[in-house]
């Protein structure tokens, strides 16, 4: 039994380990499912977590200023920590929800959702300003906004993300077949009705 672990780890590189702990760099698309890329949102994360550990282990080094300072001090460090903590819980849950009840987009600061009705469909684009941000699959709606899906983007040099557009094409048209499929009148799609306790809708 050990020696197939070893095996299996042993001609590992730290960084094939640390790939194999964050989880593959693929999507897989479902209907009434999170659709995320683990990597990219595991590894966001744990950069979190560390930027609150980091903060946290600040509380303990000692230094020359009064009780006072020390507990305003503290609790800024303590208030830093937990922003990380819990921008690394928004992280690790963003994803695109498509189903028949609508859709849900969430991010690491917002959380929208938008009627299938007013889908229109999704296009590779860029999240964020100044014409740089983070190159991902774009859900356009029928109102002329847009919302990008920031737990399926990409790694992205500035002002280099052209080149990647071609690359989220195919996700961005598997999204669409989905997104097809629960529109009313697809023969897939469930006859419309409340949206379920299941469904995460229901608690938006």
């Amino acid at each position: 039994m050990f020696a197939d672990v070893d095996a299996d780890t042993l001609g590992m590189s730290l960084v094939e380990r640390g790939r194999q702990m964050v989880g593959p760099d693929t999507v897989e698309v479902g209907r009434s499912a999170w659709i995320r890329n683990p990597r990219r949102t595991r590894v966001w994360a744990a950069l979190a977590l560390l930027w609150s550990l980091v903060f946290a282990c600040l509380l303990f080094i000692q230094g020359s200023m009064t009780l006072s300072g020390y507990l305003v001090l503290g609790a800024f460090y303590f208030g830093i920590a937990a922003l990380g903590i819990v921008f690394a819980r928004r992280v690790a849950r963003a994803g695109v929800w498509i189903g028949p009840d609508g859709i849900i987009v969430r991010g690491p600061f917002r959380t929208q959702s938008v009627s299938i009705a007013e889908a229109q469909g999704f296009v590779p684009g860029l999240q964020g300003g100044a014409g740089n941000g983070t190159p991902c699959p774009t859900l356009e709606r029928r109102n002329g906004r847009s919302v990008g899906v920031w737990a399926l983007g990409r790694r992205n040099w500035v002002f280099h993300y052209q080149r990647l557009f071609g690359e989220i094409q195919p996700l961005c048209d598997e999204l669409n077949d989905l997104l097809k499929s629960v529109q009313p009148g697809s023969a897939s799609a469930s006859p419309a009705s409340p949206a379920s306790p299941a469904s995460p809708l229901s608690s938006v």
